[in-house]
């Protein structure tokens, strides 16, 4: 396995973490379209359980080792019980409030990820230019949902405080994967975590959805297979991928890009309007995104550096 590094982000990463984001961005209109036929913590149970089965069986294919020393494994489970908490509090908590609030507080991650980064991550500093792109990227997010913040469910400070715990615990989760680099494949955390998460929110649905109807439409096992095979075994692999290889905090500011994505797809596939507003806020979003991701001239100069360094430090002599 690759030893962890903080490089900034190159051309592949950029567009790999875009594709992924694109792939998030319609896993929201692939949630739409499954829940008018299956209940939330049953669709999300189903969902986790084929991807654990998926990557599993990948796994198998390409030899990754699934079982590790004593405090790897008590990392996975800890990774686990946060990924099943941040996908717990989003359904639970999108449930009790406006799905345009729900939308910009879960997307607040990036903004949590900055601020713990510096303590947890040594190589990870909250400059200026982080800090104010940043901002300007969760404003747009702002300008960008600003004509669905007080529509559909009536909102509740509970429901926006249980999504805003959901992104808090979404950055820890990233944090600690990327603690993780080098020491545990990433397939191996995102199966472990989708096996606990499945099971979890299996009891959660049987639970309180036993009264719920289950219809097995085209449309629902297409939206199952999308977010289980695609946005969830292919998406979550790689997105824990570059966390480990990348710079975190410039990775993660990237999903800032997803909700853009999903209004894009929700315009086309399911027709829904976008407004001037709307369009400022997606500038403000690229806008943002871009200035924390762009990486000048000291700052691939430094990375090098640090990586030779590095280097010749693991080359000596114990």
């Amino acid at each position: 396995m690759e030893r962890s590094v903080d490089r900034p982000l190159d051309p592949f990463a950029v567009l790999l973490t875009s594709l992924i984001c694109a792939i998030w961005g319609g896993a929201f209109v692939a949630i739409k379209i499954g829940l008018w036929d299956l209940p939330p913590l049953g669709s999300a149970a189903m969902r986790f359980g084929l991807t654990a089965v998926v990557l599993l069986i990948w796994a198998r294919i390409t030899h990754v080792p699934l079982l590790y020393p004593q405090r790897e494994m008590q990392v996975l489970l800890l990774l686990a019980l946060v990924f099943f908490y941040l996908n717990l509090m989003v359904y639970v908590g999108t449930a009790r409030t406006a799905s345009g609030r729900a939308t910009v507080f879960f997307y607040s991650q990036p903004v949590f990820l900055t601020m713990l980064a510096p303590f947890v991550l040594p190589n990870e500093r909250l400059t200026a230019r982080k800090g104010w792109g940043v901002g300007l990227a969760f404003l747009g997010l702002v300008l960008l949902f600003s004509t669905k913040i007080n529509t559909g469910h009536s909102p509740t400070q509970l429901g926006d405080l249980l999504v805003l715990s959901g992104a808090l615990a979404s950055a820890v989760y990233n944090l600690i994967i990327k603690r993780a680099a080098g020491k545990i494949h990433p397939v191996a955390l995102i199966l472990w975590s989708s096996v606990v998460t499945g099971i979890l929110l299996g009891v959660c649905s049987w639970e309180f959805e036993r009264d719920a109807s289950f219809l097995f439409s085209t449309r629902a096992i297409v939206s199952l297979l999308y977010l289980s095979l695609i946005s969830a075994a292919f998406g979550f692999v790689a997105f824990a991928w570059l966390i480990q290889r990348y710079s975190a905090t410039r990775v993660t500011t990237l999903v800032f890009l997803a909700p853009v994505f999903g209004i894009v797809f929700g315009w086309l596939l399911l027709h829904e309007t976008l407004t001037p507003l709307q369009l400022l806020g997606v500038i403000g979003v690229c806008s943002g995104v871009y200035v924390v991701t762009s990486s000048r001239e000291w700052s691939v100069r430094q990375s090098v550096a640090s990586e030779t360094l590095a280097d010749t430090q693991i080359a000596l002599p114990q």
